[in-house]
């Protein structure tokens, strides 16, 4: 029996499997944090106001907690 039109017409490959593609964010850049004087010295201040101590031990423990933050 013969085919019919539609039947002829029709593909005979299998549809080709996807790939997925993951988007990812885009990693902003950010501008490095400029340690000014005023940031060392009101993190020295509450330091000092927690534990008391000598002011340029505080001075230097706050220039390294903002240095690592």
């Amino acid at each position: 029996m013969p085919r019919k039109a539609t039947e002829a017409a029709a593909p005979t490959r299998t549809a080709a499997k996807r790939t997925v593609t993951r988007r990812t964010k885009k990693t902003e850049t950010t501008e490095p944090i400029v340690l000014t004087w005023e940031h060392v010295a009101t993190r020295a201040y509450f330091i000092h106001l927690e534990a008391g101590g000598d002011p340029l031990e505080n001075w230097l423990r706050a220039e390294r907690e903002l240095v690592a933050a």
